[in-house]
């Protein structure tokens, strides 16, 4: 059987998380809950659809995280992130 997990090179767990995407130093940033979550990115969820840019940066206050991200994917309210660490780039 082949799925999506199986292509992961990270596992993700489930969360309930708030997080802002942050856009520019003087714009305000936009709320999202992290769905789920691993090493290499997340899955975002908005109150309804969006669009967002290629890149941002993720606030994740309850984790005390704050990533580069870059959108993988895009399905209404949906998204899907990879985490641009420094030491990758």
């Amino acid at each position: 059987m082949s799925g999506q997990s199986e292509r992961r090179a990270h596992f993700r767990r489930p969360t309930s998380l708030k997080a802002q995407i942050l856009l520019g130093i003087d714009s305000l940033g936009l709320s999202c809950i992290v769905q789920d979550i691993s090493a290499g990115g997340a899955g975002l969820a908005f109150e309804g659809p969006i669009a967002l840019p290629p890149q941002f940066v993720l606030a994740i206050p309850n984790l005390d995280l704050m990533v580069a991200a870059q959108l993988r994917w895009s399905r209404g309210e949906r998204h899907g992130v990879a985490f641009m660490w420094p030491q990758h780039q």
